[in-house]
C-alpha cells in the first residue's frame, strides 16, 4: 500500500557527530534488506579512511527514522572546456578513494519503506539540495537506476554496465546436487582434471585466515599476484593505490572479528597457489578480489578449483548464495549464471554545457574509428 508522501520528512545536515551516526545506522541496517556495500562496517571504514567533508541525508515517517545516504560533492572539467559540480551518494568523487569498487550502492532503508523513498529522494535532491550539476551513482541496480532516473525526469547517461553473475546455493541445496555436479560438462571436466593434477602434489587445500593478524597478513600477500595481473599504473591494481590499501586494513580490521570478511590462502601441498578475498553478509558471500600463481600448465586452473572448493565449502556451512558480483570474466559466467545488472549513471540537470558535451562526444564518435 502507498504511503502517504507528506509524512515523510528528508533533511540533510553536515555529518558532526559520528558515534551518533554509527548508532543511527547499525538500529535502520537491522531492519533492512541491504549488502554488505551498505553496511556500517563498508560505510564505517570509509569514513574512518577517508574524513569525507559529508552531508547526511535522513528520512522520518512519522518521526521515525527510515532510511539515511551520505552525500558527498566533487568538481570535474571535462573536454577541456567544462566543469561539472558532482554529487555523490556514499563516494566521494575522487578515484583514488572510489577504487574500493563500492558494489550494490544506494540508499540504506527500512524494508517497509524502500519502494517510497526511493521515487522521493530525486525530486528531494532536485528542489531542497543545491550545488550540484549531475548526480552520479556508481555500480547500483538496474532497478535503482531505473527508478531514480524516472523519478527525476533528468538526462540519464549510462557510464558503464556490466552483469552481475552468481551461484545460488539454497537451490543447489534443495536438488541436493554438489556445485560440480550442478555445472555444464566442459566447465565440471576442466575442474576435476586441475584437482585431480594437483592431487599429485599434494592437492588443493584451503586455509582460512584465523585472526585479524592474519587476515591482514594474508591481504599484503595478495599485493604481487593482483599487481601482476592487473599493473601499476592508476586505475588498474588497487593494491598501487595506497587509498585502497588503507581502507582495506581498516575494513578488515573492524570486520574481520564480525565474522564479515574471509581471506583465504591456497595450497597445493606446500606451494601457495594464491588467495581470494570474501565478505560475508546475510547469509551471502560476496566474491571481492583474488591473487593467483600463473601456471605454465594449462590444463592446472587454480582460480576454477579455488572457487570451486570455496564455493562448496560455503554450501556446506548454510550459505545461500556466492556472488562474484560485476564483470564479464569468462570464470565467472563458467561458473555463475546473471543474477543482476549493475550500471554506473549520470543524472543530469538541463545545463547548456551538458548539451554541448554531448553533441561534442557524438561528433567524436562519429568520426574517430
Amino acid at each position: 500500500m502507498m504511503e502517504n508522501v507528506e509524512q515523510y520528512q528528508l533533511r540533510t545536515a553536515p555529518l558532526n557527530n559520528y558515534v551518533g551516526l554509527s548508532e543511527d545506522w547499525l538500529l535502520l541496517e537491522a531492519c533492512a534488506d541491504t549488502t554488505f556495500f551498505l553496511s556500517w562496517s563498508w560505510v564505517g571504514a570509509w569514513l574512518e579512511s577517508y574524513s569525507p567533508d559529508v552531508d547526511v541525508l535522513s528520512v522520518h515517517y512519522k518521526g521515525e527514522l527510515v532510511a539515511l545516504s551520505l552525500l558527498c560533492k566533487s568538481s570535474f572539467s571535462s573536454w577541456k572546456h567544462f566543469s561539472s559540480r558532482r554529487l555523490h551518494i556514499n563516494q566521494t568523487g575522487d578515484p583514488e578513494q572510489d577504487q574500493i569498487w563500492t558494489e550494490y550502492n544506494g540508499i540504506l532503508c527500512s524494508s517497509e519503506h524502500d519502494p517510497q523513498i526511493q521515487k522521493l529522494l530525486m525530486s528531494y535532491l532536485i528542489e531542497h539540495y543545491s550545488g550540484w550539476d549531475e548526480l552520479q551513482l556508481s555500480a547500483v541496480t538496474k532497478k535503482l537506476a531505473n527508478t531514480l532516473h524516472a523519478s527525476s525526469g533528468l538526462t540519464r547517461l549510462d557510464l558503464w554496465h556490466s552483469p552481475s553473475y552468481g551461484v545460488d546455493l539454497t537451490n543447489l541445496k534443495a536438488e541436493k546436487r554438489s556445485f560440480l555436479d550442478s555445472l555444464s560438462r566442459n566447465t565440471r571436466y576442466q575442474i576435476r582434471r586441475s584437482l585431480k593434477l594437483y592431487t599429485k602434489d599434494g592437492g588443493v587445500r584451503l586455509h582460512f585466515a584465523q585472526s585479524v593478524e592474519d587476515a591482514q597478513l594474508f591481504f599484503k600477500e595478495i599485493a604481487p599476484l593482483h599487481l601482476e595481473k592487473w599493473g601499476v599504473k592508476p586505475g588498474e591494481s588497487g593494491f598501487s593505490n595506497p587509498e585502497f590499501i588503507k581502507f582495506h586494513q581498516n575494513l578488515i580490521r573492524t570486520a574481520f572479528p564480525l565474522n564479515q570478511v574471509d581471506l583465504i590462502k591456497i595450497f597445493c601441498g606446500e606451494r601457495v597457489l594464491g588467495y581470494l578475498y570474501n565478505f560475508l553478509y546475510h547469509g551471502r558471500v560476496y566474491f571481492y578480489l583474488s591473487g593467483l600463481v600463473s601456471e605454465q600448465e594449462s590444463k592446472l586452473k587454480p582460480g576454477l578449483s579455488a572457487h570451486a572448493l570455496s564455493i562448496q565449502h560455503y554450501m556446506d556451512k548454510g550459505y545461500n548464495f556466492y556472488d562474484f558480483m560485476g564483470g564479464q570474466d569468462r570464470y565467472k559466467s563458467s561458473l555463475g549464471e546473471v543474477h543482476e545488472e549493475l550500471y554506473h549513471i549520470s543524472l543530469q540537470k538541463p545545463c547548456l554545457k551538458f548539451k554541448v558535451e554531448s553533441f561534442l562526444r557524438n561528433v567524436k564518435q562519429h568520426f574517430v574509428p
